[in-house]
């Protein structure tokens, strides 16, 4: 029984490691809340996830903030460029639904498939940002192309994401379990599977020094297998404002 519950115990890894995602869970809803924040929510919640995964936390809370706060202007403008499109997305919806006009099936799962490939887009963008640094433009960029290489993948990672939404509709019941974890553990589950994503496109680790920095330029994507490792056209070793922190890549 000593051995169920010492600290090195896999029962107690266990329940720290959800102590340490509710936690986290908490941390983004309430720096969500003021809404222009999200993507710089969003940017430190997935900043913390790799540091789980690679078993390199330390305090959520420091790290978070960290996070939140060297990514805060990019990440913010890039939340402004998908809330934008989100919006233009909604548009569709109301005119479909609401507006009492017919349109061609063909025309509607057209509009439907290019939202799924925009959800599917916007799920790599905070990622992306948390662990590389790159212009705004080539983050949009890889994250497209790196859902489109991945795209089983990247459709796991969907429904992850909605599990907690379509949770919530079938039992307004769960909304207390979704306030402990409905954001961080499907984020969680996300990062597992972007891990080795992004380690074909990262440097070999003994390459990588606490202040380097570099720049991936997704081009040529084709297989999940092969198209991300391809893509990786350079590193490079320029300091950079976002993440002169002591290990944040670049792409």
């Amino acid at each position: 029984m000593g051995k169920l519950f010492s600290l090195d115990s896999p029962v107690m890894r266990f329940l720290s490691r959800m102590a340490d995602i509710m936690i986290l869970n908490i941390l983004v809803l309430i720096t969500c809340i003021p809404v222009i924040t999200i993507g710089a929510s969003f940017t430190a919640m997935h900043y913390v996830l790799i540091k789980m995964i690679r078993n390199e936390e330390s305090y959520i809370v420091k790290m978070y903030f960290k996070s939140f706060k060297e990514n805060f202007i990019q990440a913010t403008i890039l939340w402004i460029i998908i809330l934008l499109a989100g919006l233009v997305f909604v548009g569709d919806y109301y005119v479909f639904v609401k507006s009492g006009q017919e349109f061609s099936l063909v025309f509607m799962l057209a509009v439907l498939v290019i939202d799924i490939l925009f959800m599917m887009t916007a799920m790599y963008v905070f990622p992306l940002q948390a662990r590389f640094y790159n212009t705004i433009g080539r983050t949009l960029k890889n994250a497209f192309l790196i859902m489109i290489a991945n795209f089983p993948r990247s459709i796991l990672m969907l429904i992850l994401y909605l599990l907690p939404v379509a949770l919530l509709l079938l039992s307004p019941m769960a909304t207390p379990f979704l306030i402990m974890f409905g954001v961080a553990a499907p984020g969680l589950g996300a990062a597992y599977l972007y891990r080795k994503i992004f380690s074909k496109i990262e440097p070999e680790p003994e390459e990588v020094t606490s202040d380097m920095d570099f720049k991936v330029d997704m081009e040529g994507v084709e297989t999940e297998e092969d198209a991300v490792g391809e893509a990786a056209d350079e590193a490079s070793d320029e300091p950079s404002e976002a993440a002169e922190s002591e290990d944040d890549p670049v792409i």
